[in-house]
């Protein structure tokens, strides 16, 4: 039986889903940042002053956990919201 919040998530579009996903990978990796305090509009280096050691640790979790082929260089072209992020994904993931 599953519990609301993976009832919930199972209800979302593939693109939302991507979106919690890469909200959790970005809260788990930088460690003092609340879940509540992250949503799809988040710049991920204006509005927790994210230095780049950090940054590379979210990007290698992001690449690891959607398996991702991806250079670095490809990262710069993104913009750095967590939408934006989760537009990569999906664009890369095709």
């Amino acid at each position: 039986m599953k519990n609301a919040a993976e009832s919930n998530v199972t209800n979302l579009s593939s693109k939302d889903r991507i979106i919690e996903t890469v909200i959790d990978i970005f809260v788990r990796e930088i460690g003092f940042i609340e879940r509540s305090e992250v949503s799809r509009t988040t710049h991920i280096v204006e509005d927790f002053y994210i230095d780049t050691d950090d940054l590379s640790w979210f990007t290698e979790a992001v690449v690891k956990h959607f398996h991702l082929d991806v250079t670095p260089k490809e990262w710069l072209t993104i913009e750095p919201t967590i939408e934006g992020i989760a537009d990569f994904v999906l664009y890369h993931s095709r």
